[in-house]
């Protein structure tokens, strides 16, 4: 593996070990390639959790320019996700006026939990609601001046667009609120209704399972319970990464998911993730949970990662290497998906694949 490729995968990490420490110490001081890593850091949204993670003393191996530019915009992140936050608390609070269960996804409960507010931006707030609570639900965010819009909140989106988001992605057109802030131009809510998939209709199940709070940073968020946020992560990286749709645009190999993935594991023991095991079987996830450990581990190879491969293990795996297209099909992957998240020499490659999958 590439010095720079490490020193990046290390320094993403909220929690290092003593030995990885040491190691990252020792590839920061060594000459690297701050191009090729800050590229990539800015890339695939890490350059927060990489400055969120480093000393002082650390952070005077960079380039000064380079430090100066990740502080600015983790305070824009800071800022930004104080915002969501604030709002998430009015949010749960009127669902819990009117009845109806939510759970916040991904960044939000992050924030809340296993990074430092300067870390990770959040491009939306995703937020899973039971299909017949969507009613109750809109009334609720146009009450607070949200709109469904794919212009950026400008205007609402037609009918047809809101059909044709739901036979496409199975999801609502987002939710936006203008409020034309320098770095912060709108709220959005991205809303989810089906935990897996519409032929795997398990979100009531999971919504019922138990929700939690996570506390951290002044904030409580309330999630999916330890064991349903972790097969939810595995779920939508599974989803992003073996779909043409996503792959032919390198969703598949945004970095800051198995990163996200990665230290959400290493805030849990390894007996909870033993009995997480035991979900994966509930609620029949075992292909999209076994495809994300096995890329995972190609990341962050570990012995215990293996163990718990072998707990969830399909009976088929032909599927690793395959690609969802358009009718049914796969196709194979045909780019080795490590190699190709650390390249940004893509865009013809893109343009073929778009043809195959519009």
């Amino acid at each position: 593996m590439k010095s720079e490729i490490e020193l990046i995968l290390l320094g993403s990490l909220a929690k290092r070990t003593e030995d990885e420490e040491n190691r990252f110490q020792e590839l920061i001081s060594q000459k690297q390639d701050w191009a090729f890593i800050t590229g990539e850091l800015i890339r695939h949204r890490l350059n927060g959790n990489f400055l969120s993670s480093i000393t002082k003393e650390q952070s005077r191996y960079m380039v000064s320019k380079v430090w100066a530019t990740f502080k600015l915009l983790s305070d824009c992140y800071q800022a930004c996700n104080l915002l969501n936050l604030k709002f998430f608390e009015e949010l749960i609070s009127k669902t819990d006026a009117a009845g109806i269960k939510i759970a916040g996804l991904k960044g939000i409960v992050y924030n809340a939990s296993i990074y430092p507010l300067n870390a990770r931006k959040s491009n939306d707030l995703d937020v899973l609601v039971k299909e017949k609570d969507l009613k109750i639900f809109d009334a609720i965010m146009r009450d607070m001046g949200f709109i469904q819009s794919l212009d950026g909140g400008r205007t609402e989106a037609s009918r047809r667009e809101k059909m044709i988001q739901l036979m496409n992605y199975h999801d609502l057109v987002p939710y936006f609120k203008r409020v034309e802030l320098p770095y912060f131009e709108a709220y959005r809510v991205d809303v989810n209704f089906h935990f897996d998939s519409k032929d795997h209709d398990i979100t009531e199940a999971i919504l019922e399972d138990g929700l939690q709070d996570y506390s951290g940073n002044g904030f409580t968020v309330r999630g999916l319970n330890k064991h349903t946020h972790l097969l939810h992560l595995c779920v939508h990286f599974y989803r992003e990464a073996s779909n043409a749709i996503w792959t032919s645009t390198a969703r598949d190999v945004d970095l800051y998911k198995i990163v996200d993935v990665e230290n959400t594991m290493r805030s849990e023991s390894e007996e909870d993730l033993l009995k997480w095991c035991e979900y994966v079987d509930k609620y029949d996830l075992r292909k999209q949970c076994y495809f994300t450990l096995y890329y995972l581990n190609r990341f962050y190879p570990k012995p215990f990662y293996e163990v718990l491969m072998e707990r969830i293990r399909p009976d088929d795996v032909d599927y690793l290497d395959k690609v969802n297209v358009a009718g049914g099909e796969t196709r194979d992957r045909g780019v080795d998906f490590f190699e190709k998240t650390f390249d940004m020499n893509y865009g013809k490659s893109f343009q073929k694949d778009l043809t195959k999958v519009f």
